[in-house]
């Protein structure tokens, strides 16, 4: 208990930093509610959840309390073709079209699945796009097969915000055959324990928390959607309360529409944190881990015009997508969802909090929990 915020969990003592940071978020910063977690060598060390997830702080954050992380569903899509590159039915170096024959139109013939992952193949932006088509997997491919590259490609680097999820979703499915959901419910979710779930049924909606403004919030109050990005979500429906909202928990948007918790993401990235394995099932390579943290670029991006450095689908460590030191690899989401993964360490991290975090990019609740981390290890 921290004050009159009730805190759940277990937190070994090693780690005890973290949890006096989680519980002082809430009375420095303004954090509403919220799960952290850390997994080291294959042991939950750290689940904590507490608080509330309405403003109103009428309902409590419960164990099974679900959000939608945004962004970070980006990353989990991308390590289901990491393992299907585990299994040596996908090449980083093949061209796209090699497996989704049609996205070999309009001169992108060439462009190679990893370009495609990294946000390189100059997709951000598709012309024919109309409001809602984000909800229409089959319509929003096809757009996407048809779109010519929006300028060189390999040049002007620019995170995909809302093509990059649907363009691996459907690498994917080309592969297996599964639509990208199943494939994670099935391949990733279900074998490491981890509640991850990219469209939601009606009955997981009882459990699935709407996020809760903040105006301090650098990314969610203009930093995401402005006039250098708004092309980019054309294909999203024309309402402003829609992200986030429980409709779109229910679709199947492969760039931000999964919800989970701290632990299932900390679960998630434990197999990159341990060589491949977690819970006695072994999912990747060491070789494929390593190929799936190199670098591919970074600078500031072209129209977010934030830092970004940029790996095979997942994201390196910087200031602002904040993994706590060099050689971490993880996924992030605005709002301050993340997880990461240090093989160094053997540690990985899930953060999913009720209310968005404070300043610009994960924002100071991770940031502190992430420093309090590493002052244990």
């Amino acid at each position: 208990m921290s004050g009159s915020v009730p805190i759940h969990g277990v937190c070994e003592e090693q780690f005890a930093p973290v949890q006096a940071v989680f519980e002082q978020n809430f009375e420095d910063l303004g954090q509403l509610g919220g799960r952290v977690a850390i997994i080291q060598h294959g042991e939950t060390v750290v689940d904590l959840w507490g608080g509330f997830a309405d403003a109103e702080r009428s309902e409590a954050w419960q164990a099974d309390t679900l959000v939608c992380c945004m962004s970070v569903t980006k990353g989990v899509v991308a390590l289901c073709a990491h393992l299907l590159a585990a299994r040596g039915q996908l090449d980083y170096d093949a061209p796209v079209a090699a497996y989704w024959p049609e996205f070999g139109q309009a001169g992108k013939q060439d462009i190679t699945v990893r370009e495609a992952m990294s946000h390189r193949a100059s997709l951000a932006i598709i012309d024919s796009a109309v409001p809602g088509d984000a909800l229409r997997w089959s319509t929003f491919v096809d757009k996407i097969a048809a779109q010519p590259p929006n300028w060189p490609v390999c040049t002007e680097e620019t995170y995909h915000s809302v093509t990059i999820g649907y363009i691996t979703g459907e690498i994917v499915r080309r592969i297996d055959g599964r639509p990208i959901q199943q494939f994670i419910a099935e391949e990733l979710a279900q074998p490491l324990g981890a509640e991850f779930i990219l469209g939601c049924r009606e009955e997981d909606l009882e459990r699935v928390i709407l996020h809760v403004p903040n105006p301090d919030n650098e990314l969610m109050n203009g930093g995401l959607i402005n006039d250098n990005t708004a092309a980019m979500f054309a294909p999203m429906p024309n309402d402003a309360g829609f992200l986030g909202s429980k409709e779109f928990v229910k679709t199947v948007f492969p760039s931000g529409g999964g919800v989970s918790h701290g632990l299932a993401l900390a679960r998630l990235f434990a197999p990159f944190a341990s060589g491949g394995e977690y819970r006695g099932v072994r999912l990747f390579s060491p070789q494929i881990i390593a190929l799936a943290s190199e670098q591919q670029w970074h600078h500031a991006d072209s129209k977010f015009g934030n830092d970004f450095r940029v790996a095979l689908g997942l994201l390196l460590h910087i200031p602002f997508n904040y993994w706590g030191r060099e050689g971490n690899v993880g996924t992030a989401g605005a709002g301050g969802f993340a997880a990461f993964a240090d093989p160094e360490h053997g540690v990985s991290y899930g953060f999913t909090p009720s209310r968005h975090t404070t300043g610009a990019g994960l924002g100071l609740e991770h940031e502190r929990l992430v420093d309090a981390l590493y002052q244990c290890l």
